[in-house]
């Protein structure tokens, strides 16, 4: 059965039963005949992992890059930007 140590297992009935009072600062499984239903959590917390996912994707874009030498050094990313800022003016 799904758990994580943040989260907490109900049923749909207990749910429903529960729903105006429960605290899910933590995320809630609910299961039905035992089995994962929905995963409920707080919005706050949601947003949180789903900007840490965009982070790590584009942690592993940037390793792709590195290892395959797509590389500026900072003189040549300050050059570039420049060119372009000057550009945008005319």
């Amino acid at each position: 059965m799904y758990q994580t140590k943040q989260s907490r297992i109900t049923t749909v009935s207990a749910f429903k039963k529960e729903l105006s009072s429960m605290n899910v600062e933590e995320p809630v499984v609910v299961t039905q005949n035992g089995e994962p239903l929905y995963v409920v959590q707080d919005p706050a917390q949601y947003e949180m992992q789903q900007e840490q996912m965009a982070f790590m994707k584009l942690m592993s874009f940037a390793e792709k890059d590195l290892k395959a030498g797509r590389t500026l050094s900072s003189n040549q990313l300050r050059s570039n930007l420049e060119k372009v800022l000057t550009n945008d003016g005319n």
